[in-house]
């Protein structure tokens, strides 16, 4: 019997992924006429099934020792997934280290499945914007400035994590151990801009299939917050300290699920863009992964360049204006309160009674 492949797309987060895997998981069906099998559908069966059991706890990774019995036993659901090839998709994998990525390894070899890696990746100048919005999501109280700096001398907790979730060479080098390198498929993504439907029709082309038949999302999955935006939830943050310990049962309800995702506005101030100082060491950066890459001997797919940031990549980002900050932190406050009122208002007169009677 020919061993199945098991394609494994590792991320890098904030490569459009969350586009990415609303396409794949709306178009289950017509995947699965052409052959792509689909373990798991959907972010929440993914940490279920196989986040957790490798040590992953939301806002800080993989933090906990892995359960191999309980990925042991994935072996028969993978082996009983139809298609041709199967498929997962999580950009939180780019982070495993060299003994969980054994034990994924070892997952596909009990599965009787032949294992295949696929990294999506785009040039600093865009991570580097993206990747600290993202981190304040998870509590950051570090000011963008202080951020690049960091990362560019991998100096702290943030610049570590960052480099192990946005250095695509480590990240192919660590999942390569062990593998042909022509099985480690990089795509490098291009701009919307330049290409909107580019990640897909490339992701298809790694994976084999017709990613132009996928039903695309009609509307921007995760949109950016501007710079102004950023900044009240930084100092919301550092306001909040430890006043909601536990990220996933406290600050996750409190803040991220109502006000980043519901009340907090996006795009309405100036884009977070690269500096013009932090320009120079990122092209050169770049311009190292893409050898790295290619020496490797792994299979690029699309057009390198989008791999090296561009010359004009860097624009100066405006002062920030302390009364447009207060404006927005006002605005952001406002916007909550008429959600907590639609919220009850939802819930109707008789548990808004007993909410009062409650406080009585």
């Amino acid at each position: 019997m020919t061993t199945r492949p098991l394609y494994v797309h590792v991320g890098a987060s904030k490569t459009g992924t969350s586009a990415l895997q609303a396409g794949l998981w709306e178009s289950k069906r017509y995947l699965r006429r052409s052959g792509i099998g689909l373990p798991f559908v959907g972010r929440p069966a993914h940490v279920r099934r196989l986040l957790r059991p490798l040590g992953w706890t939301m806002g800080t990774g993989f933090d906990r020792a892995p359960k191999p019995k309980v990925l042991r036993e994935l072996a028969s659901r993978l082996r009983d997934t139809p298609g041709d090839r199967l498929l997962i998709s999580n950009e939180d994998l780019c982070e495993l280290d060299p003994p969980r990525i054994d034990l994924v390894r070892e997952l596909a070899d009990a599965a009787d499945l032949d294992l295949r890696v696929v990294v999506s990746a785009r040039d600093w100048a865009k991570q580097l914007p993206s990747e600290w919005q993202q981190f304040l999501k998870h509590r950051l109280t570090t000011d963008y400035y202080s951020f690049l700096d960091q990362v560019r001398r991998h100096e702290g907790t943030a610049a570590d994590h960052y480099w192990q979730r946005q250095d695509v060479a480590g990240i192919c080098a660590r999942w390569a151990t062990g593998l042909n390198p022509a099985d480690v498929h990089v795509i490098a993504v291009p701009p919307m801009s330049a290409d909107a439907d580019g990640v897909f029709r490339l992701f298809g082309e790694a994976v084999g299939f017709d990613a132009t038949r996928l039903t695309l999302p009609t509307h921007h999955v995760n949109a950016s917050f501007g710079y102004v935006e950023a900044e009240v939830l930084r100092r919301l943050n550092a306001s909040l300290a430890e006043q909601l310990p536990d990220y996933e049962r406290d600050y996750v309800p409190a803040v991220r699920n109502v006000l980043v995702r519901g009340v907090l506005a996006r795009e309405a101030s100036a884009k977070i863009t690269l500096p013009p100082e932090h320009l120079a060491w990122v092209r050169d950066l770049g311009q190292q992964h893409l050898e790295a890459l290619r020496s490797g001997g792994y299979t690029l797919h699309g057009d390198s360049r989008y791999l090296v940031a561009g010359e004009d990549a860097a624009k100066a980002l405006p002062d920030l204006d302390p009364g447009q900050v207060a404006d927005a932190a006002v605005e952001t406050l406002a916007s909550f309160a008429v959600r907590v009122h639609q919220r009850r208002a939802a819930k109707g007169p008789g548990a808004q009674q007993a909410a009062r009677r409650g406080k009585a």
